[in-house]
Parts: C-alpha cells; structure tokens; sequence
C-alpha cells in the first residue's frame, strides 16, 4: 500500500509551547507508522510574511511578473505531499503572522486561484488537510463565543476551499493558564497528536 506524503506547516517561535509538542508528537506518529513528510517551519526557517508591491500588484492587477525562490519551493512542496497539516496557536484568534503571510505569498494567483485571461491553477488538490490549532481559551468558550465558526470559515471554506477532499480541525485548548493545568495538557496532548499522526491515511 503506498503511504501517503505528508507536508507540515508549522509556526510558533517556542520550543517550549505546547504548540511545538504537538508538533513533535505528530511527526513521532509518522514515523511509528512510516508515513514520509516534509516541514516547512516558519519561525526557523526565518519566512518572510510580507509581500512585497510587485507581489501586490501580480495579485490584484494581473501585473505579470515571476514568483520568487522561496514561493516556488513552498508550491513545490505543497504539491509533492497528498496531505497538507498546519500546526500553530491562536494569536488574537488568528493565526500567527507568518503563517497569514504564508497563505498570502503561496497561494498566489495562477497557483491556488484563476488569472483573470482563465488558465488553470497549478495547486493540486489534497488528499486531506489537517488543521492542529493549540488555544489559551477554553473549547467551551471558543464555541459559545462562534470563534470556532469563524475558524472553519477562515480555514475551511476560505484558505483551503476547493482545494482539499476533506478538512479536520483538532483544536487543543487551555495551553496558556494555570500551570498545573498546563503540565497535564502537555503530556495529554502530546499523546493525541502523536495518535493523529498514526492515523494518516
């Protein structure tokens, strides 16, 4: 059976979160069940959020000009995997700057949208797309509040659409208060990230 290729965009500026063990678990579960995956990590990596005006304008005026270096390894490496799994925290229910950036330098036009003058888009479609979201809120909060709407909106109807056969979000809540609270997540969700990642399929 061929495993499928897994490619991990991972963001969040500590090795110390709570973010990065559910990280670490996750790629541990891979490994367990010998699923290959590449990882682009942000933070690490040292990714450039900003567009810059030529990038401005390729996307809104159709002004043609070519991608840079680090966009066209990015789509590259998006379109060698068959599972796309972004892991990062909610910052300010949003996620991390880099990763915003991610999404609008990568999923350019003519990659994840139509040009205007109608030639097809190069992004393939995935397999799946795991979103693996850490949060100093409570789950019970998030959903009273419709934060949890508006992240499947975001994610799923809008960064991913059309370009995934299925979604899942696993959100990993109350990473921020309560110190003891906070030990006994780390272990807890550590594990539940290590078992996603044996689920790949």
């Amino acid at each position: 059976m061929t495993r499928p290729k897994v490619h991990i965009i991972y963001a969040h500026p500590s090795k110390k979160s709570i973010t990065h063990e559910l990280k670490e678990g996750y790629i541990k579960g891979l490994n367990e069940k010998n699923i290959p995956y590449t990882i682009t990590d942000l933070y690490e990596s040292n990714f450039n959020p900003d567009i810059t005006e030529e990038e401005y304008l390729r996307e809104n005026n159709n002004i043609a000009s070519p991608l840079s270096e680090d966009i066209v390894i990015e789509q590259e490496k998006i379109n060698n995997a068959d599972i796309l799994t972004f892991i990062f925290p909610l910052f300010w229910m949003d996620a991390p700057a880099k990763l915003v950036g991610y999404f609008a330098r990568v999923f350019t036009k003519g990659f994840k949208y139509d040009h205007e003058d109608g030639s097809p888009v190069t992004m393939k479609t995935m397999d799946a797309t795991n979103f693996l979201i850490s949060a100093g809120s409570s789950y019970e909060e998030l959903k009273k509040d419709g934060k949890l709407d508006a992240l499947e909106t975001i994610f799923i109807k809008d960064r991913m659409a059309g370009k995934t056969k299925k979604t899942n979000i696993y959100i990993f809540d109350e990473t921020t208060h309560h110190k003891e609270l906070m030990l006994n997540n780390r272990e807890k969700y550590r594990l539940k990230s290590e078992k996603i990642g044996k689920n790949t399929d």
